[in-house]
């Protein structure tokens, strides 16, 4: 005896059959190929042509998915879909290939954007920490003549302005505090001066010696091992430079210190005329104005800085 079926029963199967139905573009095999997925479909006799019907840049993915024979490709916001003819999961390493390159994509943007964020506040920490250096020494340099100038030490210390409160997203925080030295220099107190100047330059480089080696890019340019000795240098041409300008004579170990560093600089594309510098230096005598030829001096420096 045959059971009539009745009319929902029907159209229940129409619609089961409907949805097993793959949807877009069937292809007969694809491929990755220089970060390009392909899609193909067998042509001509005996179909052994093979034709690309259509080319997808992986690096513009948004979202790829694959159930059984069928793959589904979003790409700027419009998604593309493939089939073949296999009832298999044929699609599945496609997608984890696809996945593993944009994760590598991924990777990658992240590292170039910090190692790109690092060199800027790296550079930032630098530039902010010689001009430091400068008025620091400015100061210890006033106070070494015997009618000193008041009124220049306290124009080089109203230079430093507010604590440096320098906040990085990569570097541990530059905290230099100046409350201490204009009072110091108002007062006309040459030890107490001298104290704080001393003391500001003491932070501005102990800061530099205690970045982490553990959490550097190495590769980086410039990296914490290239600051620390930059910033090394410059102590040591200011040191060279105040002491040329109180008479010391015994000043061969700093230079051939300093010219070591600059030696050391020269990997990360800091060469400085060291023969230019020390004639420069040289040009130091007692009971002249001197400024120029300290400000000559760092500038010489301070070109290079340019060139990390």
């Amino acid at each position: 005896m045959k059971l009539r079926r009745n009319k929902s029963e029907d159209d229940s199967d129409q619609q089961k059959q409907q949805r097993k139905k793959p949807k877009g573009l069937q292809v007969d095999k694809f491929e990755v190929s220089d970060n390009t997925v392909k899609f193909y479909v067998a042509k001509g006799l005996a179909k052994k042509q093979w034709i690309v019907v259509q080319e997808i840049p992986i690096l513009e993915i948004e979202h790829v998915e694959s159930l059984d024979n069928e793959l589904s490709v979003t790409c700027k916001g419009v998604t593309d879909s493939f089939f073949t003819r296999e009832k298999t999961d044929s699609f599945s390493k496609l997608v984890e290939q696809i996945n593993g390159i944009l994760e590598d994509q991924r990777k990658t943007v992240e590292t170039n954007d910090k190692t790109a964020l690092r060199r800027s506040e790296l550079l930032g920490a630098i530039n902010a920490s010689i001009s430091i250096v400068d008025l620091s020494f400015d100061v210890l340099i006033g106070l070494q003549d015997k009618r000193i100038n008041w009124q220049e030490i306290e124009a080089s210390s109203k230079g430093f302005g507010d604590n440096l409160n320098f906040i990085g997203q990569t570097l541990p925080p530059l905290n230099l505090n100046f409350s201490k030295i204009a009072p110091a220099v108002k007062t006309q107190m040459p030890n107490e001066a001298s104290k704080e100047a001393f003391n500001i330059l003491k932070a501005t480089y102990e800061y530099f010696e205690g970045l982490n080696p553990d959490e550097d890019i190495k590769e980086n340019r410039p990296n914490f091992q290239t600051a620390k000795t930059v910033i090394s240098a410059y102590f040591l041409l200011n040191d060279l430079l105040l002491g040329k300008l109180v008479g010391d004579k015994e000043t061969g170990t700093e230079i051939n210190a300093f010219e070591t560093t600059l030696k050391d600089l020269a990997d990360a594309n800091f060469i400085v005329d060291i023969d230019g510098l020390r004639s420069n230096i040289d040009k130091i005598s007692l009971g002249v104005d001197n400024q120029s030829i300290v400000e000559d001096s760092r500038a010489i420096f301070k070109e290079q800085l340019k060139q990390l």
